[in-house]
């Protein structure tokens, strides 16, 4: 065992992790600050001392220069934005966080730049100065001798075991089970979210993995239905429409409470008390507070709790309104058709019979008008209509006319918001106006079905966090960041051939949902009843667990607003 030499650049690269780790979601409180960064430490020292016993073996000075170099700008990098991604959006760096990077056009790059990016720059330049004066001014060379690195070795070796045994009795996440069983589940888990280097390199590993395998997705995706595997009633609905709206908070909607009324149409038909056609669910999150996540559980039956089956294994609700004899389209305002294998929109919507897409960028009612210009004369006696909707995408001021900015700062109320200043109090009214213009749009698709016998569900991915639980705005795993609207409209020809359905409905408005059940929920509603479907997570059946454990952002339990 040869001599290992410790350097400034060693010392940079495990203090950086652990000052980032400060502002972690895993940090909250005393007691998890402690442990959390305990781990960081332990294993952070561990596996830099890893490395640097690796490069002691390499005679060229020369290269192990460039490769403490390498690692040096690499441990800085990650945890810049772990630091970045923690302290402004309350999120980590998963897979996930890569699968949105990659799923990201030029546009939603620019706009992100410019406005998550550039008005922080000069926190993310200070730090980086930091990093460099640190590595100017500070001094540290330490020589490990053989009996040094010993001692060393044998501390990791018991210090791993220590930490076994304690899982080994510890249980929580969506784990509930102690014991040795639970050992592998917990090195996973440290390995995700604690260890340095090990989980960005493990987060980017896996997310390109499944990224560049999208044909074997795609394969996976098209395996055809086992021949027994559905059912369908003789009365079911023959028009079914799903609308998937982007970004929009329940907190922000007049139809919810919101003081300011930027929701006329969908409160002017919760208002018609007698002739009930529109049912506000009131209690309803999202399981993750970003697009990608949220797709992978939102139209098939991947959820929290058999999160460890790939998404594309499991049955998808295209693939089933197809085998029981519906015509499926798939319309959508994010994604533009060149990238229809490269992220999960696009596996997912192979699945619809027919999919177009708008040109990005536009408002929503360009939705509408490819409806009536390619959909309405291809409908036949049953259909499923999909509209994925740009919604409240940032940026806000970009998601509607001109014609529909009616509310302006002053219209607005901020207690409760962390804004700061008119620039804050601009974007809020932004925010406003883009559900105002959602509103319309909802408008617009609902008359689309009106005379039909159809039912419509709208819900969207996920929510935004503006300025509510701290100074920040937009995407933030927070409960403000997955409280969602949910409704759902029905025609007065679907009342009246679906009384039962009605009383089904109107009896599920309040109770605890999260919109990884949606698919078990919707289709034994309209009619189509699989092998996969669970009564349990079933919305409308009296067998609807209501004491779920609403878990989002993969281990945060919802326990209402702060």
């Amino acid at each position: 065992m040869g001599r290992v030499v410790l350097d400034n650049r060693f010392l940079l690269m495990w203090l950086a992790p652990m000052v980032a780790g400060l502002f972690s979601p895993y940090a909250r409180g005393l007691k998890h600050l402690i442990a959390f960064e305990g781990k960081i430490a332990f294993y952070g020292f561990f596996v830099l001392y890893s490395f640097y016993a690796l490069f002691a073996l390499i005679k060229s000075p020369f290269v192990v220069k460039i490769l403490k170099n390498t690692l040096l700008v690499l441990s800085s990098l990650f945890a810049l934005i772990n630091f970045f991604l923690s302290h402004y959006f309350d999120m980590v760096f998963t897979p996930s966080t890569i699968d949105t990077i990659l799923a990201t056009n030029s546009k939603e790059s620019q706009a992100f730049f410019q406005g998550m990016v550039l008005p922080h720059s000069g926190v993310l330049l200070g730090a980086l100065a930091l990093c460099g004066l640190f590595l100017y001014f500070v001094r540290f060379n330490i020589s490990l001798e053989t009996k040094t690195q010993r001692i060393l070795v044998a501390v990791f070796v018991l210090g791993i075991g220590a930490h076994a045994i304690k899982l080994s009795y510890t249980s929580g996440g969506v784990m509930a089970t102690r014991g040795f069983a639970r050992i592998p589940y917990g090195v996973c888990e440290t390995t995700q979210r604690v260890i340095p280097l090990i989980r960005e390199g493990y987060a980017i590993y896996t997310s390109f993995k499944e990224y560049g395998n999208n044909q074997a997705i795609l394969r996976a995706i098209r395996e055809p239905l086992p021949k027994d595997y559905l059912k369908v009633d003789s009365n079911s609905v023959p028009n079914v429409v799903l609308i998937v709206g982007e970004s929009e908070s329940r907190n922000f909607m007049h139809v919810y409470g919101y003081p300011v009324p930027n929701t006329p149409f969908l409160s002017g038909l919760a208002e018609r008390e007698r002739s009930q056609n529109l049912f506000i669910f009131t209690n309803t999150i999202s399981p993750f507070a970003y697009t990608v996540a949220t797709f992978k559980a939102l139209l098939n039956y991947s959820d929290v709790e058999n999160h460890s089956v790939p998404w594309y294994d499991q049955k998808n609700i295209g693939d089933i309104f197809n085998a029981v004899g519906y015509k499926t389209f798939w319309l959508d305002n994010q994604e533009r058709e060149q990238l229809a294998t490269t992220n999960v929109f696009s596996l997912l919507s192979d699945r619809f019979g027919e999919r177009i897409w708008t040109n990005f960028g536009g408002y929503d009612q360009a939705l509408i008008d490819t409806f009536n210009m390619r959909i309405r004369a291809q409908l036949g006696s049953k259909n499923l209509v999909l509209f994925h909707l740009v919604g409240s995408h940032y940026f806000y001021q970009d998601r509607f006319p001109p014609s529909f900015a009616k509310f302006h700062i002053k219209d607005i109320p901020y207690q409760g918001l962390h804004v700061q200043n008119d620039k804050d109090k601009q974007i809020i009214a932004d925010y406003v106006n883009s559900i105002y213009y959602t509103d319309h749009i909802l408008k617009e698709i609902f008359n689309l079905f009106k005379d039909k016998d159809a039912i419509i569900f709208y819900i969207s991915d996920h929510a935004q966090d503006n300025f509510e639980s701290t100074t920040t705005y937009a995407h933030r795993c927070s409960a403000y960041g997955v409280e969602i609207p949910f409704v759902i409209y029905v025609t007065n020809t679907f009342k009246q051939k679906h009384p039962e359905k009605v009383k089904a409905i109107a009896g599920a408005v309040n109770k605890p949902f999260m919109s990884d059940d949606l698919i078990h929920s919707l289709l034994p509603l309209v009619g189509i009843h699989t092998k996969d479907n669970l009564e349990s997570k079933n919305l409308f059946s009296p067998q609807f667990d209501t004491k779920r454990k609403r878990i989002y952002c993969g281990d945060r339990l919802y326990e209402g607003r702060p």
